[in-house]
């Protein structure tokens, strides 16, 4: 068994990870990881099949939890509850049961009408750049362009999409790895007590004013299927809020800095916006907003040689995996014109981001409008990314300088 210690906090790492991922690619594609405690998977080949492969896990919250002590559970009791009824976070039957509950928002029909909903929220943060010679593409558009889009979705009120952002940010803080206080489950279960109770406001206030929006929708499912808790809506929505701001933010931050470090890339899609959905791809493939998602072992396998023990933590670098010369030609290479583009970003088999659709939509209608507006764009400060495990996220401020 080949055994290492590579830090994923790491400063060198956090900054730019992919040296690393083309080196463990080709030296040990499958190894353990001591520090981490689980199993590293890099390749396209094996990371494709380990998400297609029902004896790796989502649960990776029970085994947490269930080393706990007794009264730690007893105290962390509601982010189990939660965490446990999110479907990146668990398995079938139950996946399947609250994915088909969730599906009916992001239908083919359901993201055709969000278009007019996104195409209003674009202008009016684009309208707010006005006269500004530079802007902070995260706090300025990245952030509150899909945190407001999700937020109209499920049917909350655009004024408390700071709400939303706060107890975000404290649960990926916890979910994705990332570096800050002792006491980082203590501010999560803060965070959830709080998003749980605003939520749980909006669900009674439904009870007698239903309308348009996901939430209504998802009680009309839970009157018509007694399987269907109050919980399973709410948490459902939860995770929405949570998943589908802070997963986007990062797409539209991550592909709009690789488009203004590549002059000839940007130039390509000024002169022809229909390479726009090939560069959506592209974004995601090269620096997605993931870099890797867990799974534990539900029985002894083996992946690319290597003994995995029934219980093992197995964690899949998709963006290692993304960049693969055995699946992409020239990976490091940043082309919108890439195509096909089998990137695993997103996931793929029965964990697949249900709201990748949403996603694309944005992007692809904050680059249009985005283009067609500014002639110049420019990186006006430096790129720094936020320490954490699983996900590429830009600190603000972010500034770009616009013309």
């Amino acid at each position: 068994m080949i055994r290492v210690s590579h830090d994923y906090l790491d400063p060198g790492f956090i900054a730019d990870p992919y040296p690393y991922f083309k080196k463990i690619r080709n030296e040990m594609p499958v190894h353990w990881n001591e520090r981490w405690r689980g199993w590293i998977v890099t390749r396209y080949e094996d990371v494709y099949a380990a998400l297609h492969n029902d004896r790796l896990m989502a649960d990776t919250v029970t085994p947490y939890f269930q080393a706990m002590k007794p009264q730690d559970r007893e105290k962390y009791a509601l982010i189990y509850d939660v965490l446990n009824n999110w479907t990146v976070f668990i398995d079938p039957p139950k996946h399947t049961r609250l994915r088909r509950l969730m599906q009916r928002a992001f239908t083919p029909r359901a993201i055709s009408k969000m278009r007019e909903v996104v195409e209003a929220i674009v202008t009016k943060q684009l309208d707010k750049w006005g006269s500004k010679k530079r802007i902070d593409v995260i706090d300025d558009f990245a952030y509150p362009l899909p945190a407001s889009v999700i937020a109209t979705m499920i049917g909350a009120p655009l004024e408390d999409v700071h709400l939303f952002h706060a107890w975000a940010d404290t649960l990926t803080n916890l979910l994705h790895g990332g570096v800050g206080a002792s006491d980082r489950l203590t501010r999560a279960q803060t965070a959830v007590e709080e998003f749980n109770a605003y939520l749980s406001g909006l669900y009674a206030q439904r009870l007698t004013n239903p309308r348009a929006d996901m939430m209504s929708w998802l009680m009309e499912a839970q009157a018509s299927d007694p399987s269907i808790r109050k919980e399973d809506v709410i948490y459902s929505c939860m995770l929405l809020l949570v998943a589908g701001h802070e997963t986007t933010q990062n797409l539209i931050a991550n592909t709009l800095v690789a488009l203004l470090m590549s002059p000839d890339q940007l130039a390509l899609l000024r002169q022809d916006e229909r390479h726009i959905p090939t560069a959506i791809e592209e974004g995601l493939r090269y620096n997605g907003p993931a870099k890797g998602t867990m799974r534990v072992a539900a029985s002894d396998m083996e992946i690319r040689g290597a003994s995995i023990k029934n219980g093992d933590r197995v964690l899949l670098w998709m963006a290692a995996a993304n960049r693969d010369p055995e699946k992409f030609a020239s990976p490091d290479t940043f082309d919108v014109t890439r195509s096909p583009n089998p990137h695993l970003t997103f996931s793929h088999g029965i964990h697949f981001c249900m709201g990748a659709p949403l996603a694309r939509l944005e992007l692809e209608v904050a680059l249009t409008h985005i283009l067609r507006r500014f002639s110049k764009l420019e990186l006006a400060g430096p790129v720094v990314y936020r320490p954490r495990v699983l996900t590429r996220t830009m600190e603000a401020p972010l500034l770009m300088a616009v013309a």
